[in-house]
């Protein structure tokens, strides 16, 4: 094996066990967490993260996701959904599956994140209007109502056993942002008020 090539192993194999050593315990260090800053890149693109909450002593117990009510200004009504990780094709789900869960489970969050809420909200009113434009249906998107769904699996004896692999149907459903778009471009103009003689 050349040396360049057993460097570029060592160096990878290095990277990944110090990406799960340093960021997947609960307690990090100056020198982890300057570490992980080195290799954030890195790390989203392979998403190679993973929440201290999913695991013990206390992994998540809440099953979340969030889904919009469309008005149109001709008073007609549809439903958006951010997709859900296990309502997707299998690599999708590999690809991006885990990013959709957290965005939906703990990022968009009543009273929290407000730019991920309009950014989200601006995403949703531009794709609503190409389809719209495409079918010329002459409707135009009026306002976005977000609703978030969760569930709370207790433990027993709180809670009734639920075997791995069946989902929650009982959510409590949440209003947790309310958007209403906006169509016309604003234009920035800048007046000079030393002009040059």
């Amino acid at each position: 094996m050349k040396p360049l090539k057993k460097i570029l192993i060592v160096i990878f194999f290095s990277v990944n066990v110090g990406i799960m050593i340093a960021d997947g315990l609960p307690d990090q260090s100056a020198l982890g967490a300057r570490f992980i800053s080195l290799v954030s890149r890195y790390q989203a693109a392979a998403m190679l993260y993973q929440p201290w909450s999913m695991f013990a002593p206390n992994p998540m117990n809440t099953t979340a996701f969030v889904q919009a009510d469309l008005l149109f200004d001709d008073g007609s009504t549809a439903v958006w959904k951010l997709p859900r990780p296990q309502e997707l094709p299998f690599l999708r789900q590999v690809l991006t599956g885990d990013r959709y869960r957290i965005l939906g489970q703990e990022t968009l969050l009543p009273q929290h994140n407000d730019l991920v809420w309009f950014d989200l909200s601006r995403y949703i009113t531009r794709e609503v209007m190409q389809q719209e434009v495409a079918r010329n249906s002459g409707r135009t998107l009026k306002e976005i109502q977000f609703k978030r769904f969760e569930s709370r699996i207790l433990l027993p004896p709180e809670g009734t056993f639920i075997p791995h692999g069946q989902r929650s149907n009982k959510f409590n459903i949440t209003h947790v942002f309310h958007y209403l778009p906006t169509y016309e471009r604003v234009r920035h103009e800048v007046q000079n008020s030393q002009q040059s003689h």
